[in-house]
């Protein structure tokens, strides 16, 4: 995960006090930008200017909203006060202007037109034209709120967050964004079926040389030629659990494998099974096993 000073990281654009923001890569040429923005401080003053762009930016109020002046290409722009929870989208096509006036706390997904169209493509549906969800039309969103919810720790502790598990969320989020804000309709599926035995084998055998989190989902859908959407729904048929997941357990398993074969340092296990340290191991650790790594050697060994 990486910080962006392009559009990716438009919430750049607000006078915020905290911005938290890493980038999917899903899409290799369409890049998903993920961010918390937060300002504890009222009249934080206007929006900055941007370049328009085809792109949507897709807002998600983490605590109610409803204190802003909001304008789109110089004009008064209708707008609802937000709920906790509540969705609105952006097209940055249009000349965008808000005062903020009132605290804030929301998540901000940038999406570009061509992240619409590879996921249509995923689908199998006809390209999207556009989403429609305007500040006037603000709605609750519990599937956006629930994925925003995931993400938070790894907005808070970016370089804890593996490529796999943010590119599955961001996959969620866009299949999620066209079905309801796309005006498509989305045919209905046969049963999803499971990985093919070679397929389920490639994809754990490059999960398990990734332990670190670096692989993508592109890069597994790709080598078990399949759809990243397919994929992802394939490898939890077969396994019960998204590729994230199931790395996660992976790694664990490790670790108790170092943990019962010696005095090795957990600072040193935690690097060994792909943690980002010490302590990222002992809270994946024990949200896992239900204990910490320390105890859990003493009583196995």
């Amino acid at each position: 995960m990486e910080d962006s000073g392009s559009s990716l990281q438009h919430s750049g654009h607000m006078p915020a006090d905290v911005t938290q923001t890493i980038i999917s890569r899903a899409l290799p040429y369409a890049p998903i930008g993920i961010s918390r923005v937060r300002s504890t401080r009222r009249n934080s003053g206007r929006t900055d200017p941007y370049e328009r762009e085809p792109s949507y930016l897709v807002v998600l109020q983490l605590r109610p909203f409803g204190e802003q002046n909001l304008w789109v290409g110089g004009r008064t722009a209708p707008h609802v006060p937000f709920d906790r929870g509540s969705l609105a989208i952006y097209d940055l096509e249009r000349n965008w202007v808000a005062d903020l006036i009132g605290e804030y706390d929301c998540m901000q997904f940038y999406i570009p037109h061509s992240a619409l169209d590879e996921t249509a493509n995923d689908l199998g549906i006809r390209t999207v034209q556009r989403l429609h969800c305007p500040p006037h039309l603000a709605v609750p969103d519990p599937m956006v709120h629930h994925l925003s919810q995931a993400l938070l720790p790894a907005l808070a502790h970016p370089e804890q967050a593996s490529t796999l598990f943010v590119d599955h969320m961001a996959l969620a989020l866009r299949a999620h964004l066209v079905q309801s804000y796309g005006g498509v309709q989305v045919p209905a599926r046969r049963v999803q079926q499971g990985l093919a035995p070679w397929q389920e084998r490639r994809a754990k055998e490059l999960i398990l040389t990734h332990l670190d989190g670096e692989i993508s989902l592109e890069t597994l859908a790709r080598e078990c030629q399949l759809s990243r959407a397919h994929f992802a729904k394939a490898f939890r048929v077969s396994m019960g659990m998204p590729p994230h997941r199931w790395m996660v357990l992976q790694r664990v398993e490790l670790a108790k494998r170092y943990l019962v074969g010696g005095a090795m340092a957990l600072g040193a296990i935690a690097l060994a099974c792909g943690f980002a340290d010490q302590s990222h191991f002992a809270r994946t650790f024990g949200r896992v096993v239900g204990i910490a790594p320390s105890i859990w050697r003493r009583l196995n060994h």
